[in-house]
């Protein structure tokens, strides 16, 4: 589960979402219209309605260049990141910002830069946090993972230590990058396939991937299904066979991904331990194949939901919960949406089947990038239309 000072709220018990008919995903041409999806299984149930959630919207923070992620450390403040000025800043509900954290070598091209923000379990006392960012020494370039520490008066933020490098980038396309906690010090790590069609299937390649690590060392812990590889990438392999992920959020024990898809399919998954969700887009860079090649040897695991016919360009994810949200808390996976600006409200039933979807936002901010529960339970998102037009959000049921 995301990030904040407050505790996981229970699951509670189903519910419809909000009833009043809206639209759908948006066209790249800008009109709207439904889209399908489907559960995971050989036999799709029928796309439940799309319908449209009414949210009350706040501005809290403006002038912002891309920022990627965010992250309450109290009540009234929160770190976040922006990709492009590969700053990390302390935001505050009244409206104040600073810089506090910066670093060399940090490198920021197309979908690349500073980007997932994650606060250690233990942050209250150490003030300990991790980024995923690009980095570019001379003429190579890699995704990294990185443990920083926030002093105590919060005004400065270091780079501690690099856990994790040696992900895959090129242009900067496809570099992911998501990162959330597990139990206890397990950190898991999206990542992009960095455009390389046999990246998400070979083992050794950090591309493409679920990783679940040690937070103090970046190794992959001995309960991952390869611990006992002599490759130290293939070690921290939990999943395989994504494209592009870029959102993580946790329920009960499972952690779940929001991947990004070619011509089609988005799609949101459930993780199981060594699971191949089926992306190979070989020879070369096929974009053609589908999402879930259940044409592979062994196998494929099917989303828990997909965009259907064309894509939304999902990116970040977080579960609702608090009492602000009623019984929709800990049942409804809140996806933030680029293309289709808007936030797609997603309720799984305790078994992780879709049972409805609603769409918030809808066009009204433009671009929509990172999304997290603050304490409690408002949504905290921020857009990503560059320029230094940003904004981050909150949200709260109409």
């Amino acid at each position: 589960m995301r990030r904040s000072a407050v505790a996981i709220a229970g699951l509670a018990a189903a519910a419809l979402l909000v009833p009043e008919a809206g639209a759908g995903a948006e066209r790249e041409s800008g009109a709207a219209q439904p889209i399908a999806s489907r559960t995971a299984g050989a036999r799709p149930a029928a796309a439940p309605a799309v319908r449209a959630a009414p949210m009350r919207v706040t501005t809290v923070l403006r002038g912002l260049d891309h920022p990627w992620d965010i992250a309450f450390i109290s009540s009234r403040q929160f770190l976040f990141t922006e990709r492009a000025r590969r700053t990390i800043s302390i935001g505050t509900l009244s409206g104040g910002k600073r810089v506090v954290g910066r670093a060399r070598g940090i490198w920021a091209s197309g979908e690349t830069g500073l980007m997932a923000l994650e606060l250690a379990p233990d942050f209250a006392r150490t003030g300990a946090f991790y980024t995923c960012h690009g980095y570019r020494s001379g003429s190579t370039t890699d995704v990294r993972v990185a443990r920083w520490r926030l002093n105590a008066a919060r005004t400065r933020a270091r780079l501690v230590t690099t856990i994790v490098r040696g992900l895959p980038a090129t242009t900067g396309r496809h570099g992911g990058c998501a990162l959330a906690f597990g139990a206890g010090r397990t950190l898991f790590i999206g990542t992009g396939d960095g455009v390389v069609g046999r990246n998400p299937q070979r083992l050794r390649s950090g591309g493409g991937k679920v990783l679940r690590v040690d937070a103090r060392t970046g190794r992959g812990l001995r309960t991952n299904p390869y611990a006992k590889s002599r490759y130290a990438m293939k070690r921290r392999v939990y999943t395989y066979g994504h494209r592009n992920v870029q959102g993580l959020a946790r329920r009960a024990g499972r952690m779940w991904s929001v991947e990004q898809g070619s011509s089609r399919d988005d799609e949101v998954n459930a993780l199981f331990r060594k699971g191949n969700y089926g992306w190979n887009p070989v020879p070369g860079y096929n974009e053609s194949v589908p999402m879930t090649n259940h044409r592979l040897p062994g196998k494929q695991r099917s989303a828990r939901w997909r965009s259907g016919r064309t894509t939304l360009a999902t990116t970040a994810a977080a579960w609702l919960r608090g009492s602000v949200w009623g019984n929709r808390a800990g049942r409804v996976l809140a996806v933030t949406a680029l293309k289709a600006e808007q936030i797609r409200l997603l309720r799984f039933d305790k078994r992780g089947r879709l049972r409805g979807q609603s769409v918030a936002l809808q066009g009204r901010y433009g671009r929509l990038r990172a999304i997290t529960v603050a304490p409690g339970g408002a949504l905290y998102v921020s857009t990503s239309n560059g320029n230094g037009a940003d904004r981050i959000l909150r949200v709260l049921p109409g």
